[in-house]
């Protein structure tokens, strides 16, 4: 496989902070910004937060009114495809310049947002998108480095559409549709690649790097205890939605409206009608049946509480809502407000070590995971290291065998994880009944592998006995 380079997070990145600094805001410069962000070792969604409130300093400071939504919306869409296709747009600069990793890093961003801007992004004008590469480089490197960007980018205009086909990827010596051609053309890390082709296959595994290469679907959750609720998703369904369980509600990538029954969506997330949540997220409490839980919830590893609500607007008592990150915990207060739900008690504490000798009820176990179910919401995942997998492997492990000890007999367990790698999934489950006793497993689920659009999820349901 050719050797294209992308840097790990954890990278320090410094080179001219502050020329990037008096770049004016525009929706390209932040997403730089953004992009080196992600480098140092930031989330895409870290990064751009920070990014966007750079932009509104700076904008304060020159009295204007900073990134409008159209530009906020044009900079996350440049991050998030970007990163989805980082590695195949290295291997075009690959082709067209000798020497592309001995640009500085920040150059190299500049010319991978051009890229995706001229082979990806209809509603761009491809001479847009090279002035403002060119423009770019201009202003942090001078005339020279100008100069080759411009260079560069002419010659990926000259291979037309050679760059959207499989054929452009394939490496000297390699066979057609292998593992090394595939991972290059959907632009994934060849350890991911291989791992698929190894545990399911080749044609689940290009289906599960399509999926992972394809702008991801937005999904909304109708709060069913909204008084409107009935009627809320009957004009999301009407408006192009497609139905996620029983109150979930799926949107192509662009086709999410702005407004139904005449109140546009943000105004209807404000009032408690609804929340944003991923669709694979609220299928596999579905899957699950969780909803049909009858005794007290401890939501173990909460996060920011998506499954803890959405249980309680079912009707489903969670009592406790725990995490090791009070930063994550800290907005479930807020959304049990918004949504007009009974807040659960919140605490911090490790999943691992937890201050409770049992727990009377059941348990929901949101496990941390290597994410790769979710490569096209996070497509940040594809730059971290193989390894950090089996570390996951030993924490789930912990968390799952600490508590097995204290389930009471009749109690249930569910396990969920949004990644696709066996060892953090059916193997956790297989090992944790081997070695316990009293355990039985009553279900698992997993996302169909053909599923075109949907996360890739795991669930778990065992029972104490």
């Amino acid at each position: 496989m050719a050797k294209i380079r992308v840097a790990q997070s954890g990278t320090a990145v410094a080179p001219l902070p502050g020329k990037i600094r008096k770049l004016s805001p525009t929706a390209r410069h932040c997403a730089l910004w953004a992009l080196l962000l992600v480098d140092s070792g930031m989330t895409a969604q870290q990064a751009l937060a920070t990014a966007f409130s750079s932009a509104s300093s700076v904008a304060c400071s020159a009295e204007s009114s900073g990134l409008a939504p159209v530009e906020r919306n044009l900079c996350s869409e440049l991050v998030y495809g970007y990163l989805r296709t980082e590695l195949r747009i290295a291997f075009i600069l690959s082709r067209v310049l000798p020497r592309p990793q001995s640009l500085p890093r920040p150059l190299l961003h500049v010319l991978g947002l051009a890229v995706y801007g001229l082979l990806f992004q209809d509603k761009v004008p491809d001479h847009a998108a090279v002035f403002s590469a060119v423009e770019t480089a201009q202003a942090l490197y001078g005339q020279g480095l100008a100069r080759v960007v411009n260079g560069a980018l002419r010659s990926v205009q000259r291979l037309a559409e050679a760059p959207m086909h499989e054929d452009f990827y394939l490496p000297k010596g390699a066979e057609a549709g292998c593992a090394e051609h595939m991972a290059l053309f959907y632009s994934l890390p060849l350890w991911i690649m291989g791992h698929w082709y190894k545990h399911y296959g080749r044609d689940a595994a290009l289906q599960l790097a399509r999926r992972s290469f394809d702008r991801p679907w937005s999904a909304v959750r109708v709060n069913a205890q909204y008084s409107a609720a009935m009627s809320s998703r009957e004009a999301l369904l009407a408006s192009g939605g497609e139905a996620v369980g029983q109150w979930g509600i799926a949107f192509a990538p662009g086709a999410q409206p702005s407004a139904v029954c005449g109140q546009s969506l943000h105004d209807l997330h404000r009032e408690g009608a609804l929340s944003y949540q991923s669709a694979g997220s609220q299928l596999v409490l579905e899957e699950l049946g969780l909803y049909g839980w009858e005794k007290p919830v401890w939501d173990v590893c909460a996060g920011f509480g998506g499954k803890t609500v959405a249980l309680l607007e079912r009707g489903i008592a969670v009592p406790l809502a725990t995490d090791r990150s009070m930063q994550r915990l800290a907005g479930l207060p807020g959304q049990c407000s918004r949504l007009g739900l009974g807040c659960p008690s919140v605490a911090l504490t490790d999943a691992v070590k937890p201050p409770l000798e049992h727990w009377d009820g059941h348990m929901l176990v949101d496990a941390p995971c290597s994410g790769l179910g979710v490569l096209a919401r996070r497509p940040d995942i594809r730059r971290r290291p193989p390894h950090e997998g089996n570390s996951h492997e030993g924490l789930q492990q912990s968390i799952l065998f600490s508590l097995a000890a204290k389930m009471r007999p009749g109690c249930q367990m569910a396990y969920i994880t949004c990644t696709l790698r066996p060892n953090e999934n059916e193997k956790q489950i297989e090992h944790l009944v081997r070695e316990s006793d009293g355990l039985q497993v009553l279900r698992q689920w997993q996302t169909p592998h053909e599923h075109p659009w949907l996360e890739g999820m795991y669930g778990a349901l065992l029972r104490k006995v």
